[in-house]
């Protein structure tokens, strides 16, 4: 069974492009397979889980993650959803021709590779999938232009994500410090995280760096630890969501990466002195 579009809210089609903003959905027990002639990425900014895993070529099951990648002529099958889903996907579809001159030659998939597909890790694809969400749902000016570039951008990325495999660029920090373009690097890879709060091991893997090195330069950089940056970060992210949104907390909490709303409110309490309802109530009663 191939997994059931319900709702194409977007979609724009150029020569070898194809990129759509749809909502998917199986129900409880129903597997997916499928096998595409096209190289399919796929971002799922909503829900932040599902329930199923999947494997290629006999791989070995893994659980999907919100960004997705698809090599052509690939099988991939699914685990019986554990519940009924409905999961919204950007997806960008690119024919053979189109994404094979990016490679410029023609890459071997090995089993390693593939096993990097469900889960990839790359800020830059997912706000790059981020605006073309934005460009199809909503075209303005030049759209087709804009569309047209972050689509090379983000086969750049793939093409980049899995050659570098084995020889990843490193961080070098001078005295113990980041440069201002790696320290912006961090930066953006940390606001940009959606529906999830970054771990230090998944900044330090994008950094190419160690955990310990990447907690010891950032200090000695910023003055704040990792942690106190991430938590200010999210703090900030709350406060606008709460101010600009009439979001439930259950919402709010689940766009933020924390498990319950209960979690949240303690979390938002403990770093600003007010709860989430609090602080909303001041600001519209100013307002």
């Amino acid at each position: 069974m191939v997994a059931r579009t319900s709702n194409v809210t977007g979609e724009m089609k150029l020569p070898g492009l194809n990129v759509q903003v749809l909502d998917y959905r199986w129900d409880v027990d129903e597997s997916i397979s499928e096998c595409e002639d096209d190289f399919i990425l796929r971002y799922r900014p909503h829900p932040g889980q599902v329930s199923v895993a999947a494997h290629m070529k006999g791989g070995k099951v893994q659980d999907y993650g919100p960004l997705m990648f698809f090599p052509a002529h690939t099988q991939t099958e699914t685990t019986p959803a554990k519940m009924s889903e409905r999961t919204r996907n950007v997806m960008c579809r690119f024919t053979d021709d189109w994404f094979q001159r990016v490679w410029i030659d023609r890459h071997d998939w090995t089993a390693a590779d593939l096993e990097r597909c469900y889960n990839m890790h790359n800020f830059r694809i997912e706000h790059a999938m981020q605006r073309l969400s934005a460009e199809v749902t909503s075209p303005g000016f030049g759209s087709d232009l804009m569309v047209e570039s972050l689509a090379n951008l983000v086969a750049v990325e793939i093409a980049r994500y899995f050659r570098d495999r084995c020889s990843p660029k490193r961080i070098r920090t001078y005295e113990g410090q980041f440069s201002a373009r790696e320290l912006t690097n961090i930066y953006d890879y940390i606001d940009s995280a959606i529906n999830r709060c970054p771990t230090t091991e998944e900044i330090s893997r994008e950094c190419g760096i160690s955990s310990a090195h990447l907690r010891r330069s950032f200090k000695k950089t910023t003055g704040l630890t990792l942690h106190e940056y991430v938590a200010r970060t999210r703090l900030s992210k709350a406060q606008t969501i709460l101010a600009e949104t009439d979001l439930p907390l259950k919402e709010v909490a689940y766009r933020l990466g924390f498990t319950s709303s209960s979690t949240f409110s303690s979390t938002f309490r403990k770093d600003s002195g007010e709860t989430p309802s609090g602080y909303r109530q001041r600001l519209r009663k100013g307002n």
